[in-house]
């Protein structure tokens, strides 16, 4: 069977949108790996775009997608991703349902470790004497193998050359790069609403809380510089075609999409 080239609509720098469905889009599921902005990017479409649903009816946001899931035609896929070189140190500080011994590695053995993640107390329903708790996760090791990823950003690809490919399974798709996201989230919000035939908004409410959840105010974490070394580890694990396909770069001190 030969497949068309996908029709994708590049509005902003950033933002891709592809729409194929014939009825208005209703609701709209994001997925995104950790640490990538999907809690911001999700709060923010849910403030300014009321004629939309946020759904999980195709799959928790962070996992793969079910290989029998199937997507309706007024449902919106939106993929999350952040530069990769950010996303690894903010992963390394905030390292979610990772095995303890993997969260207590200095960065440079963190990213150069196998991953294996762990129904923890920090999983809804999981509390103490759940029979899960404490055992890995296995929806989160290489689907193609069975076998755990051998790092981070191995998962991390993995998981976005997954949810890129999506669009063979659903009529509407949209890939974000959250650092353009973040510098525009306005012009963002309207971008993706004219591209996906959203009712688009009249005036912008700015998500302004620490994911969006209303507790503390958002305070942008500065980084340290990469080593040389670290960086290019990150680099070897990284797809340049996936990473692009976000406009984020794929080489360390390299611009956005480079």
């Amino acid at each position: 069977m030969t497949h068309s080239p996908i029709p994708w609509a590049e509005p902003l720098p950033g933002l891709r949108v592809v729409k194929r469905g014939d009825v208005p889009i209703s609701r709209v599921q994001i997925y995104g790996s950790r640490c990538s902005g999907t809690n911001l990017v999700t709060r923010t479409i849910e403030a300014n775009l009321p004629s939309v649903t946020m759904t999980e009816a195709f799959g928790f946001k962070h996992w793969f997608v079910p290989r029998q899931s199937v997507f309706m035609k007024d449902t919106l896929v939106v993929v999350v991703a952040r530069d990769a070189f950010d996303w690894v140190r903010s992963l390394h500080r905030q390292p979610w349902h990772a095995h303890p011994d993997l969260k207590a590695q200095p960065f440079d053995a963190f990213i150069r470790s196998d991953w294996h993640s762990y129904w923890d107390e920090h999983f809804g329903h999981v509390e103490p004497g759940h029979p899960m708790l404490g055992s890995e996760m296995l929806h989160e090791r290489d689907p193609e193998t069975g076998e755990r990823f051998a790092n981070c950003i191995a998962k991390r690809t993995a998981k976005l050359r997954h949810w890129t490919t999506l669009t063979g399974r659903a009529h509407n798709v949209a890939l974000v790069g959250y650092d353009a996201f973040a510098r525009d989230p306005a012009g963002f919000v309207t971008a993706l609403a004219d591209a996906a035939g959203i009712e688009a908004p009249t005036t912008f409410e700015a998500i302004t809380s620490y994911k969006g959840q209303g507790y503390e105010p958002y305070r942008p974490t500065r980084y340290a510089e990469l080593a040389a070394a670290d960086a290019g580890h990150i680099e070897a694990w990284l797809d340049p075609e996936v990473e692009a396909a976000f406009g984020l770069r794929a080489r360390y001190g390299a611009s956005p999409g480079g």
